[in-house]
């Protein structure tokens, strides 16, 4: 009981965090005052062990935005439609806090955002990394050189020299993150640790913006109280939830609600972001860019598709699932691209699956949706 309080506390913090827009700036006006400056970003392609090694605090663009409901949406559809609310909260200083923001190659929403930066927005200062869309080792060379020009580029602007002392000192903490995030999944997979998956998606997120040294002891923390097994009781439709960055937590309680447990979340903010680590010797830019451009894919990457298929057959069986929702930002057609894929694999395989499409910045769960989630958590697994 004791470790089930405490457990929620520490929960709690990270989604006040997440949730509440005055929480998250006053956080990072609270690293400014530390004498850190920020650098916001968009994606998961961006190396944070990089930015921290220039002397800049990384956060990512998440939860909801304060400042997006003062202005209309200005950019015409189909636009997603957590870039158009990132638009109208930039447009009224929501990020004023950050030094930088740094585009990915991504999505064309994202394109269209950085395009029109530079004149409607100007402040925070904009820069892009173009990474490649393919794995192979040209590709990693030509990002690994990429990588040495953004390392410079932030170093100019911070004054800190990256030596390669402070870049593997870098590599190795944010290594210890995506160990204690894969590990705390595996004692996921048993159904049995305290953590609610809905939680785990909140503990996620709040890590893309908290101090490292701060998140890895939280981690750590986490992992000790929820080690004690729960009691038993009826065996809950094991789902995994699959989309972009999802931060709607109505409707995650929702799907638990029905009696399903979120086992795990191939989503930006979940296991696609742990998986894998920088190898800490040799070339660290090489390495850093090898991680990170063959680590999970996020759809926008051209991978070797027969590859990632049957990873991802091999993820399904691993798992035993009962089934399998696809949670989709509103307009995102990377990630309905990516639904249409697995959907044919999960047919294949006799998992049921179901798609939900949301606007992002609204916490609320529509009628429709929640009896299509109640209907679909009640028949799965029944294939």
């Amino acid at each position: 009981m004791e470790n089930a309080k405490s457990l929620n506390q520490v929960i709690g913090r990270c989604k006040k965090l997440v949730l509440d827009p005055l929480v998250r700036r006053q956080y990072l006006l609270d690293i400014r005052k530390q004498g850190r400056s920020i650098v916001g970003c968009f994606s998961n392609y961006i190396p944070e062990e990089i930015v921290a090694a220039a002397g800049y605090h990384p956060a990512r663009i998440i939860g909801i935005f304060g400042a997006s409901n003062a202005l209309s949406r200005s950019l015409l559809n189909p636009v997603c439609s957590f870039v158009q609310d990132v638009f109208s909260a930039a447009c009224t200083g929501e990020f004023s806090s950050m030094d930088v923001v740094v585009f990915p190659n991504s999505c064309d929403s994202l394109r269209v955002l950085r395009d029109i930066w530079d004149c409607q927005i100007k402040t925070p200062t904009a820069c892009a990394l173009l990474h490649p869309v393919r794995n192979d080792r040209d590709s990693i060379l030509y990002f690994a050189d990429q990588l040495r020009s953004f390392a410079a580029q932030l170093s100019r602007k911070s004054g800190v020299e990256i030596a390669e002392s402070a870049l593997k000192t870098s590599i190795d903490r944010y290594n210890q993150t995506r160990q204690l995030l894969r590990k705390l999944y595996d004692l996921r997979k048993t159904g049995e640790f305290l953590l609610k998956g809905s939680d785990a998606v909140a503990l996620m997120t709040a890590g893309l913006v908290l101090d490292r040294n701060q998140y890895n002891a939280m981690l750590q923390q986490v992992i000790e109280l929820g080690s004690h097994k729960q009691s038993g009781g009826n065996r809950p439709k094991r789902m995994m939830i699959v989309g972009p960055l999802v931060d709607h937590y109505p409707l995650l309680e929702k799907i638990e609600e029905f009696g399903a447990c979120l086992i795990v979340e191939d989503i930006t903010n979940g296991a696609r972001y742990c998986d894998r680590d920088v190898e800490p010797q040799g070339d660290l830019y090489e390495n850093i860019a090898e991680r990170y451009l063959c680590a999970s894919p996020s759809p926008t990457m051209n991978d070797t598709t027969q590859l990632y298929e049957d990873s991802f057959r091999s993820r399904i069986r691993e798992l035993n699932l009962d089934g399998v929702i696809f949670i989709n930002q509103k307009f995102c057609e990377p990630h309905v691209h990516n639904y249409l894929a697995k959907m044919g694999i999960l047919k294949q395989m006799r998992i049921s699956c179901l798609m939900l499409e949301v606007d992002h910045g609204k916490q609320d769960v529509h009628e429709r949706d929640a009896l299509r989630l109640e209907s679909f958590i009640e028949m799965a697994g029944n294939n």
